[in-house]
């Protein structure tokens, strides 16, 4: 008879071999209390919200600069 907790090691590393190497990372992050995201959805997301915007491109290109100097949070629209 095997010993049930190298059994149920054994079945948990099959299990993380099969599974995606970006959703590992992700369950890592998550489990340091850090939220992971998804660059493309993100990327995306600003992209419609910057869609709606009237303003000729001006808060896109207030964006670019704060972003490129670091900030962006204090960015009012």
């Amino acid at each position: 008879m095997s010993d049930p907790r190298q059994e149920l090691l054994r079945q948990m590393a099959a299990l993380r071999k099969s599974l995606d190497p970006k959703v590992i990372e992700r369950l890592d992050l998550a489990t340091e209390g850090k939220v992971p995201y998804d660059r493309e959805t993100a990327q995306s997301a600003v992209r419609q919200f910057l869609a709606t915007r009237h303003d000729g491109g001006k808060f896109q290109k207030k964006l670019v600069e704060a972003l490129k100097r670091g900030g962006g949070k204090d960015l009012k629209a």
